[in-house]
């Protein structure tokens, strides 16, 4: 796992969910004293995985909800992240989801062929659905819908989320199809 989701999830712990102690005691329950994660840096997906059900178990929330809602603290800061790949500031969801798709995840892979990153493609049915097509061994599509609303967050408008398939339950990808209710 790419080491600026750990660095996300750190703040979004110390953000969300008690500061910097509980961000502590997260890293302890796993046997870490200290642990710090590099953005650039590669790190088993293991670690993310046993920080979250940690997580978990302590805010006694299943994982996948725990995955959505820092996905929707982690949609805006990965757009801040990438900030170079966004065309321009008036987009809006469905216009930063089409772009990360392609060119975001493209060059994660140019400058690391081995990373691993998502397949994420989409399919504009009307200005306001959007299907959202997502692959990958990890599994995180409640991580996807997080992003969805958080991005709809950052830009004012509300979703409609609707999962048409999905790798738990025996697909090969997930198929979210998105639909803009209005503005918040």
């Amino acid at each position: 796992m790419y080491g600026v989701i750990f660095h996300f999830l750190r703040d979004y712990v110390i953000e969300r969910h008690g500061g910097k102690d509980t961000w502590q005691a997260l890293l302890e329950a796993q046997g870490y004293k200290f642990k710090l994660y590099l953005p650039v840096q590669d790190y088993p997906d293991e670690e993310i995985v046993a920080l979250v059900e940690t997580a978990s178990k302590a805010l006694n929330v299943p994982v996948p909800d725990v995955l959505e809602d820092f996905g929707s603290y982690v949609g805006p800061q990965l757009l801040t992240f990438y900030h170079m790949y966004v065309k321009d500031k008036e987009m809006n969801t469905f216009e930063v989801i089409e772009t990360a798709g392609g060119s975001i995840h493209d060059v994660i892979h140019k400058h690391n062929p081995n990373r691993k990153p998502p397949r994420l493609s989409s399919q504009r049915e009307s200005d306001n659905v959007l299907v959202i097509y997502y692959q990958s061994h990890r599994k995180l599509c409640p991580v996807v819908r997080g992003i969805v609303r958080g991005l709809g967050e950052k830009f004012n408008e509300r979703f409609e989320i609707n999962e048409i398939q999905c790798m738990h339950q025996g697909a090969d990808r997930c198929v979210m199809r998105v639909t803009r209710v209005g503005s918040r």
